[in-house]
């Protein structure tokens, strides 16, 4: 008896996947008894990977693997499948695109299992939950960060966003040392880091102990922050893991962003409002960078040297830049800005 088992792939250029579409089979087992299976190893439980790429280029694997032992050998067919992307895409909210076939090559189309190397079982047919594996090229980012000290960056929106019942607002920073009340962003309520490192979400003129995030902040370090809002409670993701959950007053209305006031000193950059609670696959997906014509952006700030001071999302809100401690009287000059050359992943 031979299984025939084709593997239909995807590819983008965040990522390279292989699935499983089909199987055809001359022999139905015993439903009472346990049903064997072709599965990913790890799929159904990680389906992405994230696959670093620099000038030398990248190398990603993964397993095949029957759940038991099969009655003969099967052989494996790999190929590229990109309705299988578009069908994730949609699934997820991300945005990945196929590969060009130029970029990368398999390093087999054809693979078989021998049954001598799995145990228990007779019929084989597609784990279905274990089905898509992707690998997404996180590509060597190689950009600038801007200097934050002695200023404070400013947007005030022209029309209030209000009603927002879900929204995200994100950025990156990294510390040049602890002390109190470092406020790193704030619109109608704020962030601040506190002197033993502690990220905190105060909404009005309390200090709920619980809206902290439990990860300590350390200088020297980069943290990606994004707080993920729907229906009063929070999500705080650092680095793309979700780092707690807590529920805070209402918060749907956004008048202004108010970037330091001067108090914090460090590095930032990826300033990001949305009108949408992301999730966690795409907050992930757009850790280092985003695309500025995703539609549900408020406000998007890249703050590198080559962008400079700038809202590059479709709303384009203006920025002002303000001496610290100006009361927004003294405009900065932004020809004393300084910037540092930064490598994500580092």
């Amino acid at each position: 008896m031979k299984h025939i088992f084709q593997f239909l792939g995807i590819a983008s250029i965040a990522c390279l996947t292989w699935s499983c579409a089909n199987v055809d089979y001359d022999e139905v087992g015993n439903e009472d008894k346990l049903p064997n299976a072709i599965y990913i190893d790890g799929a159904d439980v990680a389906p992405i990977s994230k696959l670093t790429v620099d000038a030398t280029g990248g190398k990603a694997s993964f397993t095949a693997r029957a759940a038991n032992r099969l009655s003969s050998n099967v052989n494996l067919k790999f190929a590229i499948d990109e309705e299988a992307l578009t069908k994730y895409n949609e699934a997820n909210g991300t945005h990945y695109k196929l590969l060009p076939a130029k970029y990368y090559s398999l390093s087999t189309e054809n693979l078989t299992i021998d049954k001598a190397n799995i145990s228990n079982g007779t019929i084989a047919k597609l784990l279905g939950s274990s089905s898509v594996k992707i690998f997404a090229i996180d590509r060597v980012l190689y950009t600038t960060a801007l200097r934050q000290k002695d200023f404070y960056l400013k947007t005030v929106f022209p029309t209030p966003y209000t009603g927002l019942q879900e929204w995200t607002m994100s950025y990156a920073i990294k510390l040049d040392r602890n002390k109190d009340n470092q406020a790193v962003l704030s619109p109608d309520f704020y962030s601040r880091v506190t002197a033993d490192g502690a990220l905190q979400m105060k909404v009005g003129e309390t200090d709920d102990p619980k809206a902290f995030a439990k990860t300590k902040l350390q200088p020297g370090k980069w943290y990606y922050i994004a707080w993920v809002y729907k229906n009063q409670h929070v999500r705080c993701y650092i680095n793309g893991v979700l780092d707690n959950e807590f529920d805070v007053p209402k918060v749907e209305t956004f008048t202004k962003l108010n970037m330091s006031w001067g108090a914090f000193e460090g590095y930032v950059r990826e300033i990001r409002l949305y009108n949408k609670a992301l999730t966690a696959f795409q907050v992930a997906d757009n850790l280092y960078i985003e695309t500025p014509d995703n539609p549900d952006l408020l406000f998007y700030a890249p703050l590198d040297k080559k962008t400079g001071i700038k809202d590059v999302s479709k709303k384009q809100n203006t920025i002002k830049v303000y001496a610290a401690g100006s009361n927004d009287a003294t405009e900065y000059n932004q020809s004393l800005l300084t910037w540092s050359n930064e490598k994500f992943p580092e």
